[in-house]
């Protein structure tokens, strides 16, 4: 093995140690979480997300600053192996920074900065700021009409992870289709994707915090959803079929003040 692969095997030894260390805050977050009362839980998981956020962010930073430069110095000639240990460490600084940001974003105090936009601009966004799986056909029928008035910025964040969800329920393709209409004061939101589907224990749990089935991840991001429709005074909800897929459904008020 080259001197090269010999350092960037141990900085992908020392990123997966940080990435063990980052789940291990994560399961004293869920004993803290436990204990508490919502408001308490909320302030202990808070301290605890901003000390990890500041404990793990440096040294990720530090990882991810090797792995570039060894990818970009000219004077270092890296075999297939090589490279391939530097995308493994880049995907591990993602992961493990994804993470440190869901329990910063569960933690903090939701404070709305409402606009008025129509559901299909904001959904419009979402799909232009993230990867569709080549298989995976997207349809959009949102209407124009009516606007909502809401935080953009986290309604984009809560339709993220759902889609995400979705395509993940779909690792061999299908179909995610996007609908929207009015409902009295209110505008529904409908995400369906043709997935494997969810048993029904466990759609009881899914905006649990902490709550996951996947072996990667805390488990925060539908309840960070959840956080994030209730602040909106809406509310969001479930359906599924083992083998059929899943419908997220979301109201919100046309006018949140």
């Amino acid at each position: 093995m080259s001197p090269s692969s010999k350092r960037l095997k141990i900085n992908l030894e020392y990123s997966e140690k940080l990435e063990e260390k980052v789940k291990e805050k994560a399961k004293e977050l869920l004993e803290s979480h436990k204990k508490l009362v919502m408001t308490e839980r909320l302030a202990t998981i808070g301290e605890v997300a901003t000390q990890v956020g500041h404990d793990l962010r440096n040294p990720l930073t530090s990882i991810k600053g090797a792995a570039y430069y060894l990818k970009m110095d000219k004077n270092i000639k890296l075999d297939k192996n090589a490279i391939k240990m530097l995308d493994t460490i880049d995907d591990s600084i993602a992961y493990s920074d994804k993470i440190i940001t869901d329990l910063l974003d569960f933690s903090q105090e939701i404070k709305l900065k409402p606009v008025r936009k129509t559901v299909k601009e904001v959904v419009a966004d979402v799909l232009s700021s993230i990867k569709v799986p080549k298989k995976v056909n997207v349809i959009d029928s949102t209407e124009s009409e009516p606007t909502i008035r809401a935080d953009s910025l986290l309604i984009r964040r809560a339709l993220h992870n759902i889609f995400i969800n979705a395509f993940e329920a779909m690792p061999d393709g299908g179909t995610l289709k996007i609908e929207s209409k009015k409902n009295g004061e209110n505008v529904s939101i409908r995400i369906c994707d043709s997935g494997v589907g969810i048993p029904k224990n466990v759609i009881e749990k899914l905006f649990t915090p902490f709550f996951t089935t996947k072996a990667k991840g805390v488990g925060l991001g539908l309840a960070i959803c959840k956080r994030i429709v209730d602040a909106h005074g809406g509310s969001i909800s479930v359906e599924s079929k083992k083998g059929k897929g899943t419908c997220v459904t979301i109201i919100l008020p046309k006018n949140k003040k």
